[in-house]
């Protein structure tokens, strides 16, 4: 990767994180970055509780589904 590339790709990642402050300042909400659910708070040092953990569970047993059921409409 080249210099040049290398310092597009910060400059794109401090571009995201400046429009997610920018959002949590005018809606008071963040997205969490484990699970992506919008969640209310009033400080960006800790997201309140929203079930994070079994939102990500969930989520891994669906994929998990669409997995097996690839792979049996394939066979």
């Amino acid at each position: 990767m080249s210099v040049e590339q290398r310092l597009m790709d910060q400059l794109h990642e401090a571009a995201l994180i400046e429009d997610e402050e920018r959002e949590w300042l005018r809606t008071g909400r963040i997205p969490c970055s484990d699970c992506g659910t919008r969640v209310r708070t009033t400080t960006l040092e800790t997201l309140p509780d929203h079930q994070c953990s079994q939102r990500q569970h969930a989520r891994r047993e669906r994929e998990a589904v669409e997995r097996d059921d690839e792979k049996w409409s394939q066979t």
